[in-house]
């Protein structure tokens, strides 16, 4: 039996709010889901050629994952100690020629050979092995580059096609996933586009990476747990199951942000159709958080597979630092701070934009700007309905917990035994924490709704930061 939800009754009444009130049909292109469609598909475009081939941090990694999915191969193989994929010895060739590019003003990509590698024959016939530590990835987050790749192809075959192809599959999975999210978040539709369409958000969405696919869907839970929130009708069993399945999603396309999930439970119990929802909900959760990773680790550890290694220079053993860590926990909780005065602003600054090999950055006053964006857009929208002090303070405790959670991760699993500075973190690992951030700090609960003004303020917003974006990277990378 449904259950009534007391603690909604006397709000239900005030959420035919007029200024919440549905947009006519003929100006159903100016919603929100349809700008951000709209501008994002112009300058995710704009991204995928104005950023080098294989310029996104680790993207070639990632693409040699994508284009052996493409071709079938889903298991990496080995040779000489060493796991990978045998790939055309020329799309190999091209992809190495653009990596280590340390670039300044004498020291740019040339549109000039950009345009003479497109027309460059790919010789599927001659294969070489490709040594590739990421070969070992599980592979749903390659799933929409790969699609692309295979039918792109067929158009055009070329090495640096193959990479463009791939972005833009990349790029379509972001946008149509994020497309649905902010069409069905009935608030903070504003908030979710403007990260969305954040440099660095776009940057990674117009990639060959699997930051696309994972930034993509937590945005899509987000806006899954406000829903939730405000629905006058109590959570069903079927809505747990489809929020269930995109947190799967999420985990099989990156680790490191399960924590987020469990912001669903912000949610007062009494909202859900029963206890028996509820408690089964937390299985769910807690299944989608660990059982893609010990199934396909359980695979991986049969086919006896040496381990891949980013660098030679240290040693990288996640056991052996854990357990180097737990002698002195208090040191370890002592590192991440100091790591955090020391590395914070860099952090901070490449969640906006920190772009190529983490080399570029956007300047201090743009990431200024954007974060103070954030801040105003979730400060001035104020939907009928207050969000409750309980919910605020679980789901921005959540968030939190999750950013610690990933410098915490960066201590133990991705930085050298005994490491005294965090290796190899980046700002971009907390881009998609923003939306969760943003709401629950600077979400104050003071009826004062700016709907529509910043139904026109915020895409013209996005389109200025973005038209900069463009230019900066094309005038940084290209000559």
């Amino acid at each position: 039996m449904k259950k009534n939800i007391p603690a909604t009754k006397k709000e239900s009444a005030k959420t035919s709010h007029p200024k919440t009130a549905k947009p006519h049909k003929n100006f159903a292109i100016f919603q929100y889901h349809f700008l951000f469609l709209f501008i994002g598909l112009i300058f995710g475009f704009k991204f995928v050629f104005v950023n080098p081939p294989w310029q996104t941090n680790d993207e070639d990694r990632h693409f040699y994952n994508a284009y052996a999915l493409s071709q079938g191969q889903i298991a990496p193989k080995i040779e000489k100690g060493k796991i990978g994929y045998t790939i055309p010895t020329t799309l190999n060739e091209t992809v190495r020629s653009f990596q280590g590019i340390q670039f300044s003003k004498d020291n740019r990509v040339s549109k000039a050979k950009l345009n003479s590698l497109k027309h460059q024959p790919l010789k599927p016939e001659k294969t070489s092995f490709c040594d590739n530590p990421s070969a070992g990835f599980l592979p749903v987050a390659y799933v929409p580059a790969a699609i692309m790749i295979k039918i792109g192809s067929v158009f055009n075959n070329s090495p640096i096609w193959l990479g463009w192809w791939g972005r833009i599959g990349s790029l379509f999975a972001y946008l149509a996933i994020i497309f649905f999210a902010i069409k069905n978040i009935p608030h903070f539709k504003a908030l979710l586009m403007v990260v969305a369409l954040s440099p660095m958000a776009l940057y990674q969405g117009s990639s060959v990476s699997y930051d696309a696919l994972s930034f993509a869907f937590l945005f899509l839970l987000f806006s899954l747990v406000i829903k939730y929130y405000y629905q006058e009708t109590p959570i069903t069993l079927k809505q747990i199951f489809i929020f269930f399945l995109f947190a799967l999603a999420q985990r099989c396309s990156k680790d490191g942000y399960f924590i987020l999930y469990f912001t669903l439970f912000a949610i007062n119990i009494n909202k859900f159709e029963s206890k028996k929802v509820y408690f089964l909900s937390i299985f769910l959760l807690l299944v989608a958080s660990f059982l893609p990773s010990y199934i396909w680790n359980s695979y991986i550890s049969g086919l006896h597979l040496p381990q891949g290694k980013f660098q030679v220079d240290f040693v990288f053993d996640s056991g052996l630092n854990i357990k180097y860590h737990l002698q002195n926990p208090l040191n370890a909780v002592a590192l991440v701070f100091q790591n955090i005065f020391s590395q914070g602003k860099l952090w901070i600054s490449g969640s906006i934009g920190r772009f190529g090999y983490s080399y570029t950055l956007l300047p201090d006053w743009l990431i200024i700007i954007q974060l103070l964006g954030f801040a105003l857009i979730a400060f001035f929208e104020k939907p009928a309905v207050m969000l409750s002090l309980k919910f605020r303070t679980i789901f921005l405790g959540l968030a939190i917990m999750n950013v610690f959670a990933l410098i915490a991760v960066g201590l133990l699993l991705i930085s050298p035994v005994g490491a005294k500075s965090i290796f190899g973190f980046q700002g971009r690992y907390f881009t998609p924490v923003l939306p969760f951030l943003f709401l629950g700090l600077f979400y104050l609960p003071v009826f004062a709704d700016r709907e529509k003004w910043m139904k026109w303020i915020v895409p013209v917003y996005c389109i200025i930061v973005l038209l900069y974006t463009s230019n900066f990277l094309e005038s940084k990378f290209l000559v």
